[in-house]
């Protein structure tokens, strides 16, 4: 038995490649010692794959659409073969990590067409839509659910010849991802030549990406557990342990499939494994690549954002990473990363960790670097406003006659996202809670009397003597507003000295 378990392990870590051959089935326990628990649907637990599961479950009952004649029954239509349906993924990865699925990517041994007959029968009441959209990259939007149907699906991926490889069901608003099993690339970012059809969940397996993410949940029970798991690639063994390892022959060959992957592997092993034991050769893998010069902005961006702001990435060494590959000068050209020198509260999050990675960059710069890299304006907006908030801070000592400038500038930021900011960067003081705080309402120019008649601020005849004409009044009113805020910043400081 030894020597058998011991050929078994060799066979998969031989030469770093994964075998397609030897899969490993876990039975999943809910008893205290049990590493991993079983998949439960029920009213509280996963509750909208309920009706795919049973859909799928009852599959047998579903007619092809066709009648023949049969001697013992006569004329008669024909049923499908019961079609079997895994969770597959990130969804089964994320599930035995104790972590509710964000995603949920299932697969099959029906075909799309028999997916759409499965789900079309009314028993099980999902409707189709059809999609709005389709272009060569396989992004898609659909028509707007009609009579508030909580049951829908539609086609959601193609291959280059416009034949379907992927069927999205919604239930109640939740996206559940229904793909045949195929033998080529599960990347999105990737539209495969033609579709070929997997006979297996091993075959369906070699072309996924990480071994963690290659494990599969046969989905049987759709009122209790699912409680076995299949493991192609010692993928269970790699995720408990912490180990980032690629399916099939190594990481190069992925990179050259899909360029992305090299992004998913920092997002992977920051958030699974040891990112201070990332191979010194992946780095460099990563950083010679040509492939990542090519990949569009928005690609960029996402991979970047997704992996930033997962749970349990710690962004100071996703950054580190994303710096040392060289990837950082991917999402911003030209920016440097210190991990050192990085506070540590740094946080996942778009605003703060992107302001702080920009913070010395000019305030305009910092909004056109972002919008001509596939960020939206009102986020470049936002980053650069809180480049431009800590700059005041710190370069400019809170320049009294730039708080009305700042103070009027349109920004979706939140007043606890600003403190927050400033928190972090170590630039908070009493005078950004006075900004935060302070009302300025009663300065504005004008005041709108009981009929309709509008009168000038009596506060601005006071500043020049007279009534200000043209720009006077911005200029009044920036004066008025630093005014304000000085005196609000000292009666603060009187308090606390108390």
């Amino acid at each position: 038995m030894k020597k058998l378990f011991e050929s078994y392990f060799n066979l998969r870590e031989e030469s770093g490649k994964t075998p397609t051959t030897v899969t490993s089935h876990v039975k999943l326990k809910k008893d205290g010692n049990s590493e991993f628990t079983p998949f439960t649907i029920d009213k509280n637990s996963h509750a909208n794959l309920k009706d795919i599961v049973k859909a799928f479950s009852d599959s047998s009952k579903v007619g092809v659409g066709y009648t023949t004649i049969d001697k013992s029954k006569g004329e008669h239509e024909p049923s499908l073969k019961k079609k079997s349906l895994y969770l597959v993924g990130g969804a089964v990865r994320d599930h035995l990590k104790g972590k509710t699925p964000k995603n949920y990517d299932l697969v099959t041994d029906a075909t799309p067409s028999e997916i759409r007959m499965i789900l079309s029968e009314p028993e099980f009441g999902f409707v189709e839509v059809k999609p709005l959209s389709k272009s060569e990259n396989n992004k898609y939007a659909h028509l707007p659910i009609a009579g508030g149907k909580k049951k829908v699906f539609y086609a959601s991926r193609w291959d280059k010849q416009g034949k379907e490889l992927e069927i999205t069901a919604e239930v109640n608003g939740e996206k559940f991802n229904i793909s045949t099993l195929s033998k080529h690339s599960k990347s999105r970012n990737v539209v495969p030549d033609k579709a070929e059809t997997a006979a297996s969940v091993e075959e369906d397996a070699v072309n996924r990406d990480f071994t963690m993410n290659s494990l599969y949940i046969p989905l049987t029970n759709h009122d209790g557990d699912n409680a076995d798991l299949i493991d192609p690639h010692g993928g269970a063994h790699h995720l408990k342990n912490g180990e980032i390892k690629v399916v099939g022959t190594n990481l190069a060959s992925k990179m050259d499939e899909d360029p992305t992957i090299a992004m998913k592997y920092i997002k992977m092993i920051t958030k699974f494994g040891n990112p201070d034991k990332m191979p010194e050769n992946h780095k460099e893998l990563i950083g010679k690549h040509a492939g990542l010069q090519k990949l569009d902005k928005d690609s960029v961006r996402k991979n970047y954002l997704d992996g930033l702001e997962s749970p349990d990435v710690d962004p100071r060494k996703f950054l580190g990473l994303y710096h040392s590959t060289g990837l950082l000068k991917n999402v911003f050209p030209g920016v440097e990363f210190d991990s050192k020198t990085a506070p540590q509260g740094l946080r996942g999050d778009r605003w703060l960790s992107t302001a702080w990675l920009l913070r010395d960059q000019e305030p305009e710069k910092v909004y056109d670097l972002l919008n001509v890299h596939g960020w939206s304006k009102s986020e470049a907006n936002d980053v650069a406003y809180l480049v431009k908030f800590y700059q005041w801070a710190t370069k400019n000592n809170f320049d009294p006659m730039q708080f009305h400038d700042m103070k009027s500038t349109h920004t979706g930021l939140t007043k606890n996202k600003i403190r927050d900011w400033m928190k972090m960067s170590k630039a908070h003081s009493p005078e950004v809670d006075s900004f935060l705080t302070i009302d300025t309402s009663d300065l504005k120019p004008y005041s709108q009397g009981e009929y309709g008649q509008r009168t000038i601020n009596p506060m601005y005849q006071d500043v020049l003597g007279r009534s200000p004409v043209g720009k006077e009044f911005d200029m009044v009113k920036k004066f008025l507003s630093s005014e304000k805020w000085k005196d609000s910043i000292d009666k603060m400081k009187k308090t606390e000295d108390k």
